[in-house]
């Protein structure tokens, strides 16, 4: 029987024995994969959700973790690394931070004495998770409206941040690499302290930075500015769950893209520290100018819009971005029925330091709405591939599913480890889209379109969506520090599919539930909404 307090009604409190009987033998993906189904078919259930989470942790996991925080065990440290993710989903950010701080000290004794336990990445994993809480803080602070951290987690974070020092401490001691720079210089701003100065990047990654981008085949005009017709996404930044990096790893992946001419990256408020270390990768780049930030203002929950609210937002864009001024702010508004958007977007246009305003995830008639009141945007992000055409109804590369490594494969089995979060959102829109099966055919498409072009099958899908008059560039996610495609996705541009190629392609997306996507999802943007 659940758990219940005073007051609840017994109902809730009572699973059917047979409904028990599949929760106790459904392997742990079977619960996973039946969990997310659930959510997304019934939103209104996610905060049942996360509360029965904040009971559990709180009651179970909790005491269970303190209990063995003096434990070095790597099994119980990763035990504990979960627990504290939770506390992060659930809304218990500021309770994770002395969990937080022990498991960063705990890593580096490993390293120290161990380090022949150690996981490759496990360290790298803890630094993502600390950006990833600092990120958490921050969206806090900006939704109430304040400046700065109360007293008690003010205290915490100040505790959290000592800690890291002392890490940063004994590795140099050590003449180790640091693992958590990404931690601590997150953490640092946050709290408006010094930034470390960190040896992470070498004398020949310096020299590298400054290097002059390449020309890249095709470009388009915004505000005034040339781009290239493909951006970098940064969202995989969000979460260690695409994967961890080091900073000098990150930088010299921004260094190898620059350099071959893909300067433009597309960011956001709440991809981690993906603002913070591309303006460090920025203020060292000695060809101003030459790169260019998109980052977002995201309202996910409501708020009183007022000029100085969205101006404490721009400034704190600034502040990591190390910039005066933000190339492209893209702003999405969560409530389509709260018109305070209107007033907000009014607010960022009357502001100077927002060099270009677009926006992100509106659909059609909330984009003309903003246009009809006279406010000038220049871009509207939406999602937009081979899977997902709902642009062509009204108004790229679906997570790295239209790759020729996914041709002949069984449907994959989404709760593995090597599934990332945009692979499990895509693979449920491939299934809207019209299934696995009819999806190999895409795939065989491709496949045979690519060859004809030498080219690879991803490179096709790309441009599938470039060819599109009204595209002005597309995104392209990029696995800082951990994987790198670009001179792959370059050649995406210089070239059109033909006739042919089109009319193939549409031989098999005519098959699909296209038109049926849109009405069951709604225009761009509703699959956030």
């Amino acid at each position: 029987m659940a758990a219940t307090t005073e007051g609840r009604l017994a109902k809730t409190a009572h699973v059917n024995m047979m409904t028990d009987t599949i929760i106790n033998n459904v392997p742990a993906e079977g619960l996973r994969a039946i969990m997310r189904s659930l959510l997304a078919s019934h939103p209104e259930i996610t905060a049942t959700f996360e509360d029965e989470t904040r009971r559990y942790i709180q009651d179970v996991a909790l005491p269970r973790d303190r209990s063995s925080c003096a434990s070095t065990d790597v099994t119980t440290l990763k035990k504990t690394q979960k627990t504290i993710r939770c506390m992060l989903g659930c809304g218990l950010s500021s309770q994770s931070i002395g969990l937080m701080a022990n498991l960063a000290v705990q890593g580096v004794g490993l390293l120290l004495e161990h380090p022949g336990d150690l996981d490759d990445g496990f360290l790298a994993s803890i630094d993502g998770d600390i950006v990833q809480l600092v990120t958490a803080m921050e969206k806090r602070l900006l939704a109430a409206g304040r400046g700065e951290l109360d007293g008690e987690d003010e205290k915490y974070m100040g505790g959290l941040r000592q800690q890291l020092m002392g890490c940063h401490e004994r590795t140099q001691e050590k003449d180790l690499d640091y693992p958590y720079g990404r931690a601590l210089t997150a953490a640092s701003l946050l709290l408006g302290a010094p930034i470390p100065q960190f040896d992470d990047v070498s004398d020949s990654l310096r020299q590298e930075i400054q290097v002059t981008p390449a020309k890249v085949e095709e470009t388009f005009q915004m505000n005034g500015r040339t781009l290239p017709r493909m951006f970098s996404g940064l969202w995989q930044m969000s979460s260690p769950s695409w994967g961890s990096a080091p900073t000098s790893k990150i930088i010299a992946q921004f260094t190898k893209y620059v350099s071959s001419g893909m300067m433009a990256f597309d960011m956001a408020d709440h991809y981690g520290d993906a603002e913070i270390v591309f303006g460090r990768f920025n203020s060292a780049y000695a060809q101003k100018g030459e790169t260019f930030a998109a980052t977002k203002y995201c309202v996910f929950n409501p708020m009183k819009v007022t000029r100085e609210a969205i101006a404490a937002n721009v400034s704190e864009r600034c502040r990591r971005l190390q910039t005066n001024k933000i190339d492209l702010l893209q702003f999405h508004w969560q409530f389509y029925d709260d018109p305070q958007y209107l007033d907000a977007l009014r607010f960022l246009a009357e502001d100077e330091r927002v060099g270009t305003l677009g926006l992100c995830n509106f659909d059609t008639k909330h984009m003309d709405n903003v246009i009809s009141n006279g406010i000038k945007v220049h871009s509207n992000q939406v999602q937009f591939s081979l899977i997902d055409s709902r642009p062509v109804v009204r108004m790229a590369t679906c997570g790295g599913f239209l790759a020729e490594k996914w041709l002949g494969q069984v449907e994959p089995d989404l709760y593995a480890e090597t599934i990332t979060p945009s692979q499990r959102k895509y693979h449920a829109m491939i299934r809207s889209w019209g299934g696995w099966t009819l999806f190999q055919e895409l795939l065989q498409v491709l496949k045979d379109i690519a060859a004809k072009h030498n080219v690879s099958v991803s490179t096709v899908a790309i441009r599938w969506v470039l060819d599109f008059a009204y595209v002005g560039a597309v995104i392209v996610g990029a696995r800082m520090g951990i994987s790198e495609h670009a001179d792959e996705n370059l050649a995406s541009l210089g070239w059109s599919l033909d006739e042919s190629d089109r009319d193939s392609i549409e031989e098999v997306l005519k098959r699909s539930k296209r038109l049926e996507m849109f009405e069951d999802m709604g225009d761009c943007g509703g699959e956030y909404r």
